[in-house]
């Protein structure tokens, strides 16, 4: 079709936002199932596993659904992986740089009106990257210390006992950490921001607004247009 107005863009793939649902479902029940293991002793803990069906029905779950956040990461790396080899551009957009310093010590004057513009960002801009890196060094950490905590007695055969106290409070420390992470440093970005309240629907809907492209993502835009595959916001699509 000719003419017709283009106003918003796929920001992410089907793919990814049955990924982001998962994650949704599976982070919210490890909380829900261990954060109450860890504080069994207060009345809203004990409260959550009674709701559960006790402790060893929480643990099931918790079980159940660790195998789910596992087996999200495990994909999430084999789809960096054929990117890397397929799509190389794409899957570095969320490597840290110099760039992202430079933003964040710019966004940091700007907050503080000592500039009078804030950074210009590409496709993700350095919290969104700090906030996924995060998140990959947490599933590493829960990953392993979950999996020392699940078969204590195979991983003694092979490396330290100390490593399992060890594990369990790596495990909780970093599921509080975790938790604290996402009702503060996500829950703000994705609900209370300006442009997004009261929710970010791009990572549900897959699409994002041009003007909002250009707005939080200009130097993303910039280079779409150039190259051809969006029409300048104004301009017609033609197809």
């Amino acid at each position: 079709m000719k003419g017709d107005q283009q106003t918003a863009v796929t920001r992410f793939a089907l793919s990814q936002r049955i990924e982001h649902i998962l994650l949704i479902v599976s982070f919210s029940m490890l909380c829900l199932t261990g954060l109450p293991q860890k504080f069994a002793y207060t009345g809203w803990g004990r409260g959550l596993l009674l709701f559960f069906g006790g402790i060893d029905t929480a643990r099931v779950i918790h079980h159940v659904f660790a195998a789910m956040f596992l087996f999200e990461g495990v994909y999430h790396a084999a789809v960096i992986a054929f990117e890397l080899a397929f799509a190389r551009r794409k899957s570095l957009s969320m490597v840290p740089g110099l760039k992202d310093v430079k933003d964040g010590l710019a966004s940091v004057a700007y907050l503080a009106g000592m500039r009078p513009d804030a950074p210009r960002y590409d496709r993700f801009d350095f919290k969104q990257k700090i906030e996924y890196w995060a998140m990959i060094w947490g599933t590493f950490t829960m990953g392993i210390t979950g999996t020392i905590l699940l078969f204590p007695e195979v991983t003694t055969r092979v490396l330290p006992g100390i490593l399992v106290p060890v594990s369990k409070v790596v495990h909780g420390y970093e599921a509080i950490l975790a938790f604290l992470a996402i009702i503060t440093w996500h829950f703000y970005n994705a609900h209370l921001a300006a442009g997004v309240f009261p929710f970010d629907s791009s990572i549900f809907t897959g699409k994002i607004s041009l003007e909002r492209m250009k707005e939080e993502h200009p130097l993303e835009y910039e280079r779409l247009v150039r190259e051809g595959k969006i029409a300048p916001t104004g301009a017609a699509k033609h197809m």
